[in-house]
């Protein structure tokens, strides 16, 4: 008898814990239902997961991709053409050929106006974040973006220096009409050869000249890989020379076709 009353005993004691923790949860999850229909979402959380994936796009857009080294101060102005406002460069130093790498500092500041409350929302507050990132870029690293380490911000945004950097080797604003007369003044029988002598003589040694043809179509291209230009000339026979400008830009990218007479002849759809 007194072995059956232990059984009973433990049997309620065990049924008493379950219904505890049963209770214990079901309290937990109404506080925690009522927390978030009641109570709203931080903005300053919201404004510094912002301004942590603006850092993250930073170091995708610095990801070097070239094999010819750049310098910091190049870097930090497109760091400034792709992200003022809200962006500031704090400093640049080196160069990614190096060991060391190009340096870009900069500071990040987000705004989060809050969001109105609705149904079972609460909204959001609004919020504001300022985060200050070091980016290191090495050439020839093909790794998908730059290093990016979170630093301290300085206590004066205000003084930070402007780049001015010596601009990028282009192909200048007379570049088709060079590409279409040259192509112009070939004969009909011109070969891709021909095109590309005639080409080079015309344009300085830093720009890439292609020729290919196929049919009665002689396709040119004259491209700067650093700075993305390419002009794309198409020269059917009997016919005036004309521009095509058609592609995808993204196949002057690296790593993509490049600035090649494939890019009329053989052209890719990327989206």
């Amino acid at each position: 008898m007194s072995s059956s009353k232990t059984v009973a005993r433990s049997v309620l004691k065990g049924v008493g814990i379950t219904l505890a923790v049963v209770l214990a949860l079901a309290v937990a999850l109404v506080v925690w239902i009522y927390y978030e229909i009641t109570v709203p979402d931080d903005g300053d959380r919201i404004a510094e997961r912002q301004g942590q994936a603006t850092a993250q796009e930073i170091a995708v857009d610095l990801e070097p991709g070239y094999t010819d080294p750049l310098d910091a101060e190049n870097l930090a102005q497109r760091v400034v053409d792709g992200y003022a406002p809200g962006v500031t460069v704090l400093g640049w130093e080196g160069n990614s050929g190096t060991d060391e790498g190009a340096v870009v500092e900069v500071a990040v500041r987000t705004q989060f106006g809050g969001s109105r409350s609705g149904w079972f929302d609460p909204g959001s507050t609004a919020g504001q974040s300022l985060t200050c990132w070091r980016f290191t870029v090495h050439a020839r690293q093909h790794d998908g973006e730059a290093s990016r380490d979170e630093i301290g911000c300085p206590d004066d945004l205000d003084g930070a220096p402007a780049p001015d950097p010596t601009p990028l080797p282009s192909l200048g604003p007379d570049a088709e009409a060079t590409v279409l007369a040259t192509l112009d003044d070939l004969g009909d029988d011109a070969t891709p050869s021909d095109a590309e002598s005639r080409l080079r003589s015309a344009f300085p040694e830093f720009v890439d000249v292609r020729a290919d043809r196929e049919g009665d179509e002689l396709v040119a291209t004259v491209g700067v890989v650093r700075s993305r230009d390419c002009v794309v000339g198409v020269r059917p026979d009997g016919e005036p020379a004309w521009r095509y400008s058609a592609f995808d830009r993204i196949q002057l990218e690296p790593g993509e076709l490049g600035c090649d007479p494939g890019l009329y002849l053989r052209p890719i759809t990327t989206h």
